[in-house]
């Protein structure tokens, strides 16, 4: 069984940082949370995470422990949670170039479940959710870029996230804006993904749900 490791010199320059004490460019923490979840969300993950958060809007913490401790998930159908988080993205979208095939999608949804991973990813190299990808990222730079704080701890959380819809949903209630992507956090919590391809929008379950 694989341990998890915890890196409490990296801790203590993440919190000089935090604290204004030292500068370190955001790439210093880049493995901060690197192995700390290979064996759950045990209690020593739950500290350095708390440690790590402390300098933030409580709801980063709350939102991380949701999506990886094994605190119950929220009941309802994931493809209320897509269309909900598709019309909060729609904002964003609504004047990018090449955008009005996505937008119809979204205001017509049909779908697609399917549990080959394979299609998630061919569906993630179409052009309508390439746009959604971009545009959506691009939004969440613009919004936080003038906060190093905050922008080092959008590199941090790509260590347990490893998928920047995940990122976005953790950091929902930082993110300055009228647009919430907290919905993919019930979508990734009840062991589903989603894409959206030239016609439909397809949803991948890549965990049983409880």
């Amino acid at each position: 069984m694989y341990k998890a490791s915890f890196d409490n010199k990296l801790l203590n320059d993440w919190c000089d940082f935090c604290e204004g004490k030292k500068e370190f460019d955001n790439f210093h923490f880049s493995t901060l949370l690197m192995e700390t979840l290979l064996e759950g969300y045990t209690p020593k993950f739950d500290e350095f995470i708390t440690e790590i958060t402390k300098y933030f809007d409580s709801s980063v913490y709350k939102n991380i422990k949701y999506a990886f401790s094994h605190e119950k998930q929220s009941q309802g159908d994931v493809k209320d949670w897509v269309i909900n988080d598709l019309i909060e993205k729609r904002k964003i979208i609504e004047n990018a170039d090449d955008s009005s095939k996505l937008k119809e999608i979204i205001d017509s949804p049909q779908f697609l479940f399917v549990k080959d991973r394979d299609e998630l990813y061919k569906a993630r190299e179409t052009d309508n959710n390439t746009i959604l990808y971009e545009e959506v990222g691009d939004f969440v730079i613009e919004n936080i870029d003038n906060d190093k704080r905050l922008f080092a701890l959008k590199e941090v959380l790509y260590n347990i996230a490893s998928d920047s819809d995940l990122v976005n949903a953790l950091l929902s209630e930082l993110i300055k804006s009228d647009v919430d992507l907290s919905n993919y956090l019930d979508i990734y919590k009840n062991g589903c993904d989603y894409a959206v391809d030239d016609e439909k929008i397809l949803i991948y379950e890549f965990k049983p749900t409880s």
